[in-house]
């Protein structure tokens, strides 16, 4: 005869709820006390190969001591004494790194008894130190770790970059600011940017900005930032190695054209047809030393603002060969390169814009706007300077002298 199953039975045959979360907890509890029970046991390996790393390597040296009667006083590339002695190198697990260039630094062959400290390092920071009469003892634990505050935001010139909390708390630091042009590329320290906050400059537009925060007490070691996304402003644009203004200069009081700009306590300035309108447009025009602040230095900042100057004659050829022009075509004069003209314009690849701004003649008309416009170099020839040109009938660049006089407009350049 078959039984049937009772309910009872078959409510007993699974897990509850209850249960099914007692177990969840239970196995949320076993897996960190094994991350824990892990990190502790790797933190105790490594502790372990720099000490003996260190004893092996203080073996090598006192058998050399032993004979050749003095501790070896420097090291090559491969930690053999020198001169080289492969009997007596010192090795170093994975990982570890010995400082020999300390070392060298605290050898006294003179001392009686003579002596010697040696320092080994993990990739983590953790560094242990062994003299002629010690056994090796932990220097640094941890870190030196600073992050910058800004760290994957987009930020801009005059904005500052906080170096974010030290790791471990209580730790000092001294700091340097660095960029590069990518991002994971060769970093440069930014002279003088040496505190836990940087202010954001015009040549910093289009790199990527880091700090280093260098360990100092008890800590030691050196922890690199993350670095930011790159550095971008609304009036500056890198151009390959070069930072240049988005939009012509239009600043100080307009003038009208038949005015000599002259060394006043007043920024004078020529709007087109005498029209404000056309200043905001296409930017002011400028006789030169109104431009240059009437200093005849090639590179001065004259009516740029702080942190850019009026590019050089050169420094317009960096930018005209940055685009594709040759060096030869660079240095002649007239109409040259290929299509470098229509790059600088508006809608071109450079991103620059140039607007066809027209100009001041020396007798004080406004002629042909929409057409040409004319740009100041700070690189002076005589009684001229010189300037480029571009021509909507062109897609090439002209480059040549023109008398000071001129009402001409001016683009300003990173320093």
């Amino acid at each position: 005869m078959t039984r049937l199953r009772s309910n009872r039975q078959s409510a007993n045959s699974g897990f509850t709820i209850v249960e099914l979360l007692v177990v969840i907890v239970v196995i949320g509890i076993l897996a960190a006390i094994t991350i824990v029970s892990y990190t502790g046991i790797s933190q105790k390996a490594i502790a372990v190969t720099l000490q003996s790393d260190l004893d092996n390597a203080s073996r090598q040296i006192k058998l050399y001591q032993v004979e050749q009667g003095l501790y070896p006083t420097s090291f090559d590339a491969n930690n053999c004494p020198v001169p080289a002695n492969a009997r007596y190198c010192l090795k170093a697990s994975s990982g570890n790194t010995f400082d020999t260039t300390a070392y060298a630094a605290t050898v006294n062959n003179s001392a009686n008894p003579q002596t010697y400290t040696l320092d080994v390092t993990n990739t983590n920071l953790t560094k242990y130190r062994i003299t002629n009469d010690s056994q090796p003892t932990l220097v640094s634990a941890s870190s030196i770790t600073a992050i910058a505050a800004t760290t994957g935001v987009t930020t801009s010139v005059g904005s500052t970059l906080t170096a974010g909390t030290l790791t471990p708390s209580g730790a000092t630091a001294t700091y340097q600011w660095q960029n590069a042009t990518t991002s994971g590329g060769t970093y440069t320290n930014i002279s003088g940017a040496t505190a836990s906050t940087y202010n954001l400059a015009i040549n910093d537009v289009g790199k990527y900005l880091k700090v280093i925060a260098t360990g100092s007490g008890s800590y030691s070691g050196t922890q690199n930032s993350v670095a930011s996304a790159v550095v971008s402003d609304a009036n500056w644009l890198a151009v390959g190695n070069q930072v240049w203004g988005k939009y012509n200069l239009n600043v100080g009081t307009m003038v009208t054209g038949v005015t000599a700009q002259t060394n006043n306590a007043t920024l004078e300035k020529y709007c087109y047809s005498n029209l404000e309108s056309n200043c905001t447009t296409y930017g002011g025009l400028y006789q030169w030393d109104e431009a240059m602040q009437y200093v005849n230095t090639a590179g001065a900042q004259g009516i740029c603002p702080t942190g850019s100057h009026i590019p050089t004659d050169t420094e317009w050829k960096t930018l005209e060969m940055q685009l594709g022009m040759t060096q030869v075509a660079a240095d002649a004069t007239g109409w040259r390169g290929t299509d470098q003209g229509t790059q600088l314009k508006p809608g071109g690849t450079s991103g620059l814009s140039m607007p066809l701004a027209g100009t001041r003649d020396t007798g004080g008309s406004f002629l042909y706007l929409s057409s040409t416009t004319y740009l100041w170099s700070s690189s002076e020839s005589s009684t001229s300077a010189w300037v480029r040109d571009l021509n909507s009938g062109y897609a090439t660049v002209y480059r040549n002298t023109y008398d000071k006089g001129y009402g001409f407009s001016v683009r300003c350049l990173g320093n």
